[in-house]
């Protein structure tokens, strides 16, 4: 029995493939693919943000801290 083959000569085989689960989509808030964070949400109690990772604006430098507690001291 032999294999239909298109006009062409080739076989030609359709696999879709999916996304993985670690593969980041990008920004849900903009609808951008890119890899890094706009910094454009606000971040949640925890410090993760709108798309579920760290938010790199959450975070406090040791020179803003020092500002901060500062001021509470005031």
């Amino acid at each position: 029995m032999a294999i239909k083959t298109s006009p062409k000569g080739s076989n030609r085989v359709n696999i879709r493939k999916t996304l993985k689960e670690h593969t980041y989509l990008g920004c849900p808030l903009t609808k951008n693919r890119s890899p890094w964070c706009f910094r454009m949400c606000k971040p949640n109690a925890d410090g993760s943000g709108f798309c579920g990772r760290v938010a790199p604006h959450g975070f406090k430098s040791r020179i803003q801290q020092g500002i901060e507690d500062f001021k509470k001291r005031q």
